[in-house]
């Protein structure tokens, strides 16, 4: 098969090793495996690539078949190892936590701070996504300051906060 694409993971010269990937239909189809990924959920997931037919335009207008590689990824549980093949030389790696701009572009409104009744030495507040139907006040705190309550000991709602809960940690 072809040799691995410039943005993917697998730098070793050469072909991949195959793997059996189930798609959506329920096919099972040959694919190179170029990576295992795991998830900041422990999940793994495989980068792969499969190729497929696609149309060469030709001067003239002719059209002629070409193979046209795509990567894409899947969970781990619908790809199959091939018996016999080696897969020592495929890397792994885990997904990187969300960028501050990609955050930045994800959550653009506002956020809220919702204090809990509890002992002073055990203060809880929650933090709310500015459409969080149980948040208690307006949202009037900015991303960055949200972030900042969630370092000072804030717990996320599961409304969205708690992807930002993922930029607390370094990417492992």
């Amino acid at each position: 098969m072809s040799s691995p694409t410039p943005d993917s993971p697998h730098t070793q010269g050469g072909p991949s090793p195959q793997v059996m990937v189930e798609l959506v239909s329920g096919e099972h189809v040959a694919a190179e495996l170029l990576a295992w990924i795991r998830q900041r959920s422990g999940d793994w997931w495989c980068e792969l690539r499969i190729t497929l037919w696609a149309e060469l335009r030709l001067p003239g207008g002719e059209i002629a078949p070409e193979p046209k590689a795509i990567t894409f990824r899947a969970p781990a549980r619908l790809v199959s190892k091939i018996g016999g093949t080696d897969y020592s030389s495929v890397p792994r790696s885990h997904a990187a936590a969300p960028s501050r701009d990609q955050m930045a572009a994800q959550f653009p409104g506002r956020w809220s701070l919702q204090d809990i009744p509890s002992p002073p030495q055990h203060k809880i507040r929650i933090l709310h996504y500015e459409d969080c139907f149980l948040a208690n006040r307006e949202p009037t705190l900015t991303l960055d300051q949200a972030r900042r309550a969630l370092v000072e000991g804030a717990q996320p709602c599961d409304c969205g906060s708690d992807r930002l809960d993922e930029t607390r940690y370094p990417s492992q």
